[in-house]
């Protein structure tokens, strides 16, 4: 074997295993923020136009009568220019064609890769108008059309992200390498789920508390995981003698 193989070989080891070191906090982020989200749910009051949002767009979703896509598709490729662009890359074409499209990019990197898959353009979009109108002077009910439409942007985001990582082998992951790639978009997906609920809901939730209840989550897992291992290697000294 070659070393540039080796080399390679190496790395993708290491890229695999720290996903794999870092899933167990990935999934009890995401388990936080879905957590704090059932909270919302059981007291709508000020959440209520939120929650109609995210629930009315995952039905129709689910229902097959608003899925989107081609907006979807807008968006994963705008990102991965924008991303692109911040890093100092250039953009030399975007093609959107119904549900499929490609973006030509001087370079790429991991966040390059991985930006549509945890970043919610259109609820970054909802904010920034919303913002515009708070600073010309808010029309009547500004505020709840507002989160009407977070929760359905959050929504979109979060059932394309989905059923793209589902349905569909997406080379994008191979950028960082899948395990890694998967583990990120889990954390940072939680992440910003969590982040949105506090910003939007302060009262009720709370982004430093969430997150230090999945830190504990992950480490009683690594505990548990260490304790069984010890015990295993008890028994298989016992067997041996």
């Amino acid at each position: 074997m070659k070393r540039g193989k080796r080399l390679s070989s190496a790395a993708s080891l290491a890229r695999a295993s720290l996903g794999l070191l870092l899933a167990p906090f990935s999934l009890a982020v995401l388990f936080a923020a879905c957590a704090a989200f059932a909270r919302l749910a059981a007291r709508p009051g000020a959440s209520a136009w939120f929650l109609a949002g995210f629930v009315g767009y995952a039905v129709l979703y689910a229902a097959n009568v608003a899925r989107l896509r081609p907006l979807y598709v807008l968006a994963h490729e705008t990102t991965h220019a924008l991303a692109a662009w911040m890093g100092g890359g250039k953009v030399f074409a975007i093609s959107v064609k119904g549900e499929s499209g490609h973006v030509d990019l001087s370079h790429s990197s991991p966040f390059v890769a991985l930006a549509p898959y945890w970043v919610p353009l259109y609820a970054l979009l909802s904010v920034l108008v919303y913002r515009l109108l708070l600073w010309s002077g808010p029309p009547p009910h500004a505020r709840e059309a507002f989160l009407a439409l977070m929760g359905a942007a959050l929504s979109f985001h979060l059932m394309h992200t989905a059923e793209s990582l589902w349905v569909t082998r997406q080379g994008d992951l191979e950028e960082a390498g899948t395990t890694l790639s998967l583990s990120l978009i889990l954390l940072l997906n939680g992440l910003l789920l969590l982040a949105a609920l506090t910003c939007l809901f302060p009262r009720t939730v709370s982004f430093g508390g969430e997150l230090a209840r999945a830190a504990g989550w992950a480490a009683s897992f690594w505990r548990l995981l260490a304790s069984g291992g010890e015990a295993l290697v008890r028994v298989l000294r016992s067997a041996a003698r």
